[in-house]
């Protein structure tokens, strides 16, 4: 009778144990899925560090520590912003910021980070030529852009596009074939972890723009995609390409996008199909840029709502949907943000904390690290935020 009260008694005890280990791991596994925390350093930051007084390493040292301290895991450095380069390349143009260094700025900030544990992903403009003039001779002379439109191929001509500004021509082969090779570029010479695109396709919607490539296709097509779909298409090509010429050289390199928050906005006016995107297997990952708050006049448009869109299009995908934030919006008194922007404290807390809820998005990317890390009295509250949401999330984060 002794040996049935005992056997009990330790039976009671092991299903009390049970149940005490399950709801333990439910609560420690409430951001289970936490995987990744990220930031932009875009050119202008990185030419701001080239050009302090305190020297572009003592710059580079507290980028690192920063993020370092927050958490991030990856940073997305602009390598090219207009058609030109941060590393000497075969192809583009080495900014002028970078011109006299000495050493090559890519491979010591990759090198600085790397040894934190940050990801290095090299952010391209894949076709942002130039926005503050439309005058060729404005462009760099080794810009592939000024030698196209100087060179005695007028075909060549067709490369190059003009709406208040210059870019490059998505629907050129050319083009295609230089941002390819600029991107096997950078895989063979650097130890990258990833490739990103930002927003940047067809910058307008109006027929002028690309009118003699696309008079030219129809000439030569016997049924002939519409104006709409045949830009859409050319965007398909880049994507599609881009991703098999990555995962050629390295499977394991992150190929990223970060288009803008509406997916109709993308699909209509940029030709950015990011669904075809998705489900034809073009990208590794999706990081829409929701810089929006919870109070945004337009209620299609507020942060909660943008969230639930884009989970929906990467439920069951194996696509990785990462959501960009916006600290560069703190403070702001635009009036379709209303004044939380201006009053709230926690809004980046808050929209990290509900990346996390159901498992579909895996993190957030911060727009940008100088908003991130301003000495702001509302940025600092801001990120002080984040900060203790991140700590309270456990060790997963970082």
């Amino acid at each position: 009778m002794k040996r049935m009260i005992v056997l009990i008694i330790c039976l009671v005890l092991l299903f009390c144990s049970c149940g005490q280990t399950q709801t333990e791991e439910t609560e420690d596994e409430k951001y289970v899925n936490i995987a990744s925390s990220g930031v932009w350093i875009s050119f202008s930051e990185i030419n701001r560090m080239l050009a302090s007084d305190e020297g572009f390493e003592t710059e580079l040292g507290k980028a690192v520590e920063n993020c370092a301290q927050l958490g991030i895991e990856n940073i997305y450095i602009h390598v090219r912003s207009y058609c030109d380069s941060l590393y000497p390349s075969e192809y583009f143009p080495l900014i002028d910021e970078a011109e006299n260094c000495g050493y090559d700025v890519f491979e010591k900030i990759i090198t600085a980070f790397h040894k934190e544990n940050i990801k290095v992903h090299a952010w391209i403009n894949p076709y942002r030529v130039l926005t503050s003039s439309d005058d060729i001779e404005d462009l760099n002379h080794d810009s592939p852009a000024y030698k196209w439109l100087k060179d005695s191929d007028p075909d060549n001509d067709l490369n190059v596009c003009f709406y208040k500004g210059i870019y490059l021509n998505p629907s050129q082969s050319e083009v295609r074939r230089l941002i390819l090779d600029g991107i096997k570029e950078i895989i063979a010479s650097y130890d990258v972890d990833g490739i990103h695109f930002d927003d940047y396709f067809y910058p307008t919607q109006t027929a002028d723009f690309d009118k003699a490539s696309y008079d030219k296709y129809i000439a030569e097509t016997q049924v002939p995609l519409s104006l709409d779909d045949w830009r859409r298409a050319n965007v398909n090509a880049l994507i599609s390409s881009c991703y098999s010429a990555i995962k050629y050289q390295n499977e394991n390199i992150e190929f990223s996008i970060s288009p803008a928050a509406s997916l109709s906005k993308n699909y209509d006016e940029y030709y950015a199909d990011i669904k075809e995107w998705i489900e034809g297997g073009y990208i590794d990952t999706i990081i829409p840029q929701l810089y929006f708050g919870f109070e945004y006049k337009d209620p299609d448009f507020r942060f909660d709502s943008l969230l639930e869109e884009w989970k929906t299009v990467c439920r069951d995908t194996d696509v990785r949907l990462l959501i960009g934030l916006g600290p560069y919006k703190i403070g702001t008194d635009a009036e379709a943000d209303g004044t939380e922007w201006q009053t709230d404290t926690d809004i980046i807390a808050r929209q990290a904390e509900m990346c996390y809820k159901d498992g579909i998005a895996e993190g957030y990317v911060l727009f940008s690290y100088s908003f991130v890390f301003s000495d702001d009295e509302l940025n600092i509250k801001q990120k002080d935020n984040l900060l203790r949401f991140i700590n309270s999330a456990g060790s997963d984060v970082k």
